[in-house]
């Protein structure tokens, strides 16, 4: 009598078997890029003139929404978004931070004093990874172990930045590039957030991610690509490191391999969380010493989240 039941019961257990190992599967990135612009504010992408900004908000997830950590300065602010954690646990509470220099002790240390850095995790991970920061602001490397990293370019002005990170990104086909940008946040300080000059500064920055993405679909790299732009702070009148919303508001916008589409995210995001995201997309385990987790909701079939 049960012999009929056989061939049911086989092809159950296949299907089930087929079904976990598609749940199972982990798609770890082959690319990601991520652009901070100083100083760019959700005021300034809605008001600004940004095609590609927009059409990237509409090809992935975004929030203009996210925010800084306190102060809204670019010091605390880099640092939590390059080493998953808030002031409190690296101890960066300023522009003058320095691994030699500083008041609060960070939580947990490397060998060299430096507090544990998304870089630094991603190396130990992934031995043959290629990852380059290029940067407009001389401080930005003083924050975290420079170690880890291939390349560290310290760039003059926003075109050479890109320039010079387009290079490297074409030629080498790294698995990390972190690009920073610097002009925004100086129309901030010169001309006041939310004048002309600011908004034409945003603008600026809007082309230049243009020309990136241009040069990545030339390639066929587009396609493999996640792509993370994101601000330190905001700011309001001439300045910023206050508490209020103008600087501490900021954007974050998502796009690649299994982001959601046009999908405005509604759960709150900070600035750690950025570099628990990049973590979460190489699929490496996120240490409990951060505080940063990854913005799960940006993406289509979020996996669980691996922790140490």
């Amino acid at each position: 009598m049960n012999q009929p039941i056989k061939p049911f019961l086989i092809a159950l257990l296949i299907a089930f078997f087929f079904i976990s190992c598609q749940q199972d599967k982990v798609v770890v990135a082959k690319q990601v890029i991520v652009i901070g612009v100083d100083g760019m504010s959700p005021d300034g992408i809605k008001m600004a003139k940004t095609p590609v900004m927009d059409a990237l908000m509409e090809e992935g997830a975004s929030s203009l929404k996210a925010r800084a950590v306190m102060p809204s300065s670019s010091g605390p602010n880099w640092g939590s978004m390059i080493l998953g954690a808030g002031p409190e646990q690296h101890g960066i509470t300023s522009n003058a931070w320095r691994v030699d220099s500083f008041t609060i002790e960070a939580t947990v240390k490397d060998a060299d004093g430096y507090f544990p850095s998304m870089f630094d995790l991603i190396r130990k991970e992934l031995p043959k990874a290629t990852i380059g920061l290029f940067h407009d602001w001389s401080a930005l490397n003083h924050f975290f172990n420079n170690k880890s990293l291939d390349v560290i370019m310290d760039t003059h002005g926003p075109d050479t930045t890109m320039q010079e990170a387009i290079k490297f990104i074409i030629n080498q086909k790294p698995t990390l590039t972190f690009i920073h940008l610097d002009h925004v946040d100086h129309a901030g300080h010169a001309h006041q957030h939310g004048s002309p000059a600011y908004y034409q500064s945003v603008e600026k920055a809007d082309s230049l991610i243009g020309d990136l993405v241009k040069k990545l679909k030339a390639s066929n790299l587009y396609e493999d690509t996640h792509l993370l732009i994101t601000s330190d702070h905001g700011g309001k009148g001439y300045g910023h490191g206050g508490n209020s919303m103008e600087e501490m508001e900021i954007p974050w916008i998502i796009c690649g391999p299994d982001v959601r589409s046009n999908h405005r995210i509604e759960a709150p995001i900070d600035t750690y969380n950025t570099a628990a995201t990049v973590l979460y997309l190489f699929n490496i385990k996120i240490p409990n010493f951060w505080v940063g987790r990854p913005v799960l909701e940006a993406f289509d079939a979020p996996k669980g989240v691996n922790t140490f």
